[in-house]
């Protein structure tokens, strides 16, 4: 969700950029099963006809990296996102450079287990904080914990606002995939109710299902079979891009066990490319050469990564309504980390009435979905 308050082409292209999802896919890994034990002896027999005894079976090295929501807790994940865009105006020599830094915070809160495997998981937006710089100087920021009254200033900062407490419900399958979300409609009605044109326009391409979906940077690119250190898989996705979507598509390589946080985990390598996603129509589309790297780190015991970092580098054209383009450069680093966990009574209500539509006054009390 990249949130640049003065709306023109330029700055709407630099919104697309931060709420694009950059996290290098990895992947999880549980310890490494412990050697055989070997066979209990036989009952004793004569000396002359003992059987011999066997040698111990040889341990597979390979382990499922399965994703995990623990039971009963609550794990609150920070995004940081810092961008750096070079915009060219189009027939000119000039170049705009501008520098976004976008910081979020999701609460995830498994709630029950799906029939078949997967999850119904909680999924609270608790914060959004955004800055904007140019030439050096703040132009525009938004921070949760300003006053209220200063958001006429902003023509997104009412919308941002209804954000924060924002509570859907993920419905994911045993491989850590999310099927459905819960709670998308009444978000959007809220959302759009009494919204600027300029806001309506951030949430038909920062608010949807698919951008939803790719909040969760706990359980990306799992392989579909167990792996052990050394082992690359392939990986590909869709990564939603404003109105358009771009594919991602590289290399997951499971590096070794290294400590991490005074913990044993495994580290995962990502290198990838992306390009313009086959059969798109959007007058937005990818340069040549654009690259997304990274290393996270998984935690066996939670089942989840609980930290990632990534660099992606890209060139966006815009075609203009004149009939030539505006390119864009994007240089992206992204840091992902598990800031928070704690202990949370399952059965939260899925769907809160932080949003549910304003023109319809929620009940007092909702039972859980």
């Amino acid at each position: 969700m990249t949130l640049p308050f003065r709306f023109s082409r330029s700055r709407t292209v630099a919104m697309w950029a931060l709420c694009a999802a950059f996290i290098p896919l990895t992947a999880c890994k549980k310890e490494e099963a412990a050697p055989a034990a070997a066979p209990a002896p036989e009952a004793a027999a004569p000396a002359a006809t003992a059987p011999a005894t066997e040698a111990p079976a040889k341990p597979d090295p390979t382990t499922p990296l399965t994703a995990k929501w623990p039971a009963g807790k609550r794990l609150l994940v920070r995004t940081e996102t810092q961008t750096e865009l070079e915009m060219g105006a189009p027939g000119t020599a000039v170049v705009n450079k501008t520098e976004s830094q976008l910081v979020q915070d999701i609460a995830f809160i498994p709630l029950a287990e799906r029939p078949g495997g997967g999850s119904e998981v909680e999924v609270q937006i608790t914060s959004v904080t955004v800055e904007n710089r140019g030439g050096g100087k703040v132009v525009s920021s938004f921070d949760p914990k300003s006053d209220p009254k200063m958001d006429a200033r902003n023509a997104l900062s009412p919308t941002l606002r209804k954000l924060i407490g924002t509570k859907l419900k993920f419905h994911t399958l045993a491989d850590g995939k999310i099927e459905k979300v819960d709670g998308v409609p009444q978000l959007l009605s809220r959302l759009n109710t009494g919204a600027t044109p300029q806001a309506m326009f951030l949430v038909r391409s920062l608010v949807n299902e698919d951008a939803i979906k790719s909040w969760n940077t706990l359980h990306l690119g799992l392989p579909a079979q167990p792996v052990e250190p050394g082992t690359a898989w392939e990986v590909k996705r869709d990564v939603p891009f404003g109105p358009t979507k771009f594919t991602l598509a590289g290399t997951n390589t499971f590096k070794a066990w290294a400590q991490r946080n005074n913990k044993r985990m495994a580290q995962l390598v990502f290198t990838g490319t992306m390009t313009t996603k086959e059969g798109a129509t959007s007058p937005v589309t990818l340069g040549e050469g654009a690259t997304v790297t990274g290393t996270s780190w998984y935690d066996p015991d939670l089942g989840v990564i609980e930290e990632a970092e990534s660099l992606s580098q890209f060139t966006v054209n815009v075609a203009q309504a004149t009939g030539q383009t505006m390119s864009s450069k994007y240089k992206a680093k992204q840091t992902s980390k598990l800031v928070e966990l704690s202990d949370s009574s399952s059965g939260t209500p899925a769907v809160s009435e932080a949003n549910a539509p304003a023109a319809t006054a929620a009940p007092k009390t909702a039972a859980p979905k």
